[in-house]
């Protein structure tokens, strides 16, 4: 049985939260042959000597969308269905589309800011239907115990960080083709996981021509770099607050040429937990949010 061939993709979006293996994701996407931003408007921090792999534009852009509801990354709003199309909100996308043309002048590109989770809804009025999204997973656990160690951030908060990016990002998925991928697999097996992965770009309209192996090279450094989480009371507490979300995303299909999300209700954990970190947040805020050694 012969199957049509899918149209050609402009561009990948990286969809995951803070910690979760993005950066590394986005940067295989990259050695297979899908452009970055310029090396003058890449953001590079302490914390990730090897790069993000982010626009310092784009992460400005998605910080002022955020900044419109008073919230920033490590403070999210809850954003209700619609909110995208507001006037104050629409009223930034001329801006949106010429810092999106002036990043990504052409395709094929990969695109990642775990602040995007949030945001899509509205970008997807900039970049359209004509992309692949890609959606990194990672333990709660392993998640929520790097974010402590870099921004000094209480683990039970990341948690409600944690629960929020990733319900927003099965939303912004909806309708699009994508891949659900584990950052373990790309640790675990990094050959594997990078041909599969290139494959299922393949298969859903994103051919890139880069080498597989050569690609996967790009993955030993972050396997040196990525802790295990430690077994505490804590992270079993986060385990517990976070099992049924966590179960959602192992149930995601591999591949989508149009993804369904999953319902995942946010639980009434969460407001309380992000409610009760403003203190802490609002003197980040003042100071900028600083990261981990000027902060903690």
């Amino acid at each position: 049985m012969s199957h049509a061939t899918p149209a050609p993709r402009r561009g990948i979006v990286v969809l995951g939260m803070h910690r979760s293996g993005t950066s590394a994701v986005t940067r295989v996407c990259n050695l297979l042959g899908a452009a970055v931003p310029a090396e003058e408007d890449l953001l590079v921090n302490y914390d990730n000597p090897e790069g993000h792999w982010e626009s310092r534009t784009l992460v400005a852009a998605n910080d002022r969308i955020l900044g419109l509801f008073g919230r920033s990354w490590d403070f999210p709003p809850r954003l209700r269905p619609g909110w995208e199309t507001s006037p104050r909100v629409q009223s930034l996308l001329p801006e949106l589309a010429d810092a999106f043309a002036a990043v990504y002048p052409k395709g094929p590109w990969v695109w990642k800011d775990p602040r995007t989770c949030l945001t899509f809804p509205l970008w997807r009025r900039v970049v359209g239907d004509d992309v692949c999204v890609v959606l990194v997973s990672r333990s709660a656990a392993a998640v929520t115990a790097s974010i402590h160690r870099r921004d000094g951030i209480p683990r039970p908060y990341a948690a409600g960080l944690w629960h929020r990016y990733v319900a927003s990002s099965l939303e912004a998925a909806r309708g699009l083709p994508t891949l659900c991928l584990s950052f373990d697999q790309f640790l675990d097996d990094p050959v594997t996981a990078t041909a599969k992965l290139a494959d299922g770009l393949g298969s859903l309209g994103m051919m890139l021509p880069g080498d597989p192996v050569a690609a996967a090279a790009s993955l030993r450094d972050a396997a040196s770099r990525s802790a295990a989480a430690p077994a505490d009371r804590v992270n079993r507490l986060v385990a517990r607050l976070t099992a049924r979300a966590q179960t959602v995303v192992a149930g995601l299909p591999e591949r989508s040429a149009a993804f369904a999300a999953p319902p995942l209700t946010e639980p009434p954990w969460v407001r309380p937990l992000l409610f009760g970190y403003r203190g802490p947040w609002a003197v980040r805020s003042r100071l900028g949010h600083p990261l981990g050694p000027r902060f903690a």
